[in-house]
């Protein structure tokens, strides 16, 4: 029984480290995320025994990665499907590496913690950056640009990042007995959620507002507290009346967004606009898919094929603006066509259903986990697959208790 017994605690505490250097690679490195992501399988091949759940989810997984590996059979840019195959493998040695571990209560406990103090620090730098330049930063607002912030400036990811973090942390606050404990929970989430506004990252808020409804619906409906339910939402809309009113940087970056969409919506599609060129990236990529529905153009060459898309249809487009649809199932249509959506999309949802749990912070993580994948090419990044592994490997076994 000892050498088991040691096996998994060697095991565990390994798979821990690479967590920890995960975490802090996400906001400042990524070496230690290519590092760690590789190295975090190791328990594995040491311990290959894995349980149903786990099982169930590798299928899941390698539901997502079969149209992008496969399209390689009809991709001509065999550098470029390689990268998104690649990419996307640490969702598999995550899961492998997580899964031939166990983690105690205590562990999961203490590494919530330390997310979420690596995330409010990274929000502390990024808030510094704005009190040393406001007029710069808050005229930036207005240009499509928003504040610096750590994961290599990639603001749509962080933002993500970050309302995980209060979903975490608000799990935690229901939770956790001592009273400092509570105290400094609660001034990290006040923390979290102004950033989040003066951010203005429209991920981020479109998450952080879909979770709350959720949860003030759940009070409602499900366990009856109206009276909680409602004051929680009169809190909400006070909360976001004054950020806006309070906040330059939102107030900018709501301004630009309707301005934006007063164009693209009108048939007015005007060069450096962030909204108009996602909106022209999804246009390309419906009809890069309805023009080839069986095999899509191949993982490798959908930048071309989309480079060519403009240039037929809107050769104004500048360089910067010709990316992947900025929706993950179109991006799964241009690339492999129908088949590949469907077969994305059945992965996607066994890897949702499978690691979401009847609490209702559960719930509302797989929310916000959708979120991005229906607004960005989420998957065809290094941060977008590590954060997604996380939530799905990690976070959603720390909220696998069936209630609060």
């Amino acid at each position: 029984m000892t050498a088991p017994l040691l096996k998994n605690k060697w095991a565990a505490q390994w798979v821990l480290a690479m967590l920890v250097v995960l975490m802090v690679g996400l906001l400042v490195s990524r070496a230690l995320v290519s590092l760690s992501s590789v190295l975090i399988v190791l328990p594995f091949f040491f311990h290959r025994q894995l349980d149903q759940r786990t099982r169930v989810l590798l299928v899941a997984v390698l539901l997502m990665l079969l149209p992008v590996i496969v399209s390689g059979l009809w991709s001509e840019n065999h550098s470029l499907w390689w990268n998104s195959v690649a990419v996307k493998l640490p969702l598999v040695t995550m899961l492998l590496g997580i899964g031939s571990v166990y983690f105690s209560a205590e562990r999961k406990t203490k590494l919530v913690y330390l997310y979420l103090l690596l995330i409010s620090l990274g929000c502390i730098w990024s808030f510094s950056q704005y009190l040393f330049h406001p007029t710069v930063i808050q005229a930036a607002y207005l240009q499509a640009k928003t504040l610096p912030t750590p994961a290599d400036n990639d603001h749509i990811r962080f933002s993500w990042m970050v309302v995980i973090a209060v979903v975490l942390g608000f799990h935690s606050l229901l939770t956790a007995q001592p009273k400092t404990t509570r105290y400094l929970l609660a001034a990290c989430l006040v923390l979290l959620v102004v950033y989040l506004h003066v951010l203005a990252a429209k991920t981020g808020l479109v998450c952080l507002y879909t979770g709350s409804g959720i949860y003030i619906m759940y009070l409602i409906i499900v366990q009856k507290k109206r009276k909680t339910g409602l004051l929680l939402l009169a809190v909400c809309a006070v909360a976001a009346f004054t950020c806006y009113q309070t906040m330059p940087t939102l107030r900018n970056r709501v301004q630009y967004v309707l301005y934006d969409f007063s164009n693209y919506s009108s048939g007015r599609i005007l060069p450096g606009y962030s909204d108009a060129s996602r909106w022209l990236s999804m246009k390309a990529g419906y009809q890069l898919t309805a023009q080839n529905p069986i095999q899509g153009v191949g993982f490798g060459d959908m930048l071309a094929a989309v480079d060519q898309w403009h240039q037929l249809n809107h050769p104004a487009s500048l360089a910067y603006e010709r990316f992947l649809p900025a929706n993950e199932w179109l991006i799964y249509g241009t690339g492999s066509g129908l088949p590949g959506v469907l077969c994305f999309t059945v992965g996607f949802v066994l890897l949702l259903y499978r690691t979401t749990s009847r609490n209702i912070f559960s719930v509302i993580v797989t929310t916000i986990s959708l979120v991005p994948f229906l607004f960005d090419d989420t998957l065809e990044g290094q941060t977008g697959i590590l954060v997604l592994a996380f939530i799905a490997f990690f976070g959603q076994q720390k909220l696998s208790s069936p209630h609060v």
